[in-house]
């Protein structure tokens, strides 16, 4: 039993994790280390993976591209949009899947992977 009397299978933390650092949090702490689920497990690690990722590519982008390439400036604007949304349509794909009752599928990219990093969670 999580500390809000909520039963389920999973499925409230799983869909917690899915909003940023707050919900990842929250999911954690208040629902997973209280009561362990494969479901729960599944989506912390992939959510996890999908923020690191996401900040790791596009600061590191950022960065990257304004050291190297400082007046292409412009064009630089057009692939952090499409990182942006690259990773919007992969954070709407895991949640639907964090919703939906059916088996857990991993996001695409990099799902597999953060089953094997984050292998402990």
């Amino acid at each position: 039993m999580n500390p809000f009397g909520i039963e389920d299978d999973g499925r409230t933390a799983s869909l917690l994790s899915y909003f940023f650092v707050l919900g990842w949090s929250i999911s954690f702490f208040n629902f997973h280390l209280n009561e362990k689920t494969e479901k729960s497990s599944f989506h912390l690690r992939q959510t996890l993976m999908l923020y690191i990722s996401y900040i790791v590519i596009r600061y590191g982008m950022i960065t990257l591209l304004a050291a190297v390439l400082p007046n292409l400036a412009f064009s630089v604007g057009y692939l952090i949009l499409f990182v942006n949304l690259s990773f919007a349509a992969l954070w709407v794909t895991g949640l639907i899947s964090a919703n939906s009752g059916v088996e857990d599928r991993p996001i695409p990219v990099f799902g597999r992977p953060a089953h094997v990093i984050f292998a402990s969670i």
